[in-house]
């Protein structure tokens, strides 16, 4: 991963500040997409849906091909239903088995944010 640790500063802060935003977009289309079967009453509706589905199943699927230790990251901190409520101190002292430093934290975060952003088409890809 030359390219992703050859960024410099800015542009790291920029690709992690974009992505968290999308997995953020992601939480609340997840929240939006009824799971209990309810009936949608209108086409707009129907259309929202199918837009909102869409774009969580291509956060999924990029989130799922994801390094094992990235994913669960990713998962823990910014996909789960509670990661609001969670911090980055939470994550890499009480869900990592065992826990990990800082620093780990900061490199398996940064490849995994990376990753998806060129996954995701916000980024270019170095190969």
């Amino acid at each position: 991963m030359k390219g992703a640790d050859a960024l410099h500063k800015g542009e790291r802060k920029a690709i992690l500040q974009s992505v968290e935003s999308l997995l953020e977009r992601y939480r609340l289309c997840k929240y939006l997409i009824p799971d209990d079967g309810q009936s949608i009453r209108s086409n707009h509706n129907i259309e929202s849906l199918e837009k909102h589905r869409t774009f969580c199943r291509k956060i999924e699927q990029a989130v799922s091909q994801l390094p094992d230790r990235e994913q669960f990251l990713i998962n823990e901190r910014y996909v789960g239903v509670n990661t609001d409520y969670i911090t980055d101190y939470a994550v890499y002292r009480d869900r990592f088995d065992p826990p990990i430093s800082e620093g780990t934290y900061t490199k398996i975060r940064w490849r995994a944010m990376y990753k998806l952003a060129v996954m995701l088409g916000m980024l270019e890809s170095d190969c």
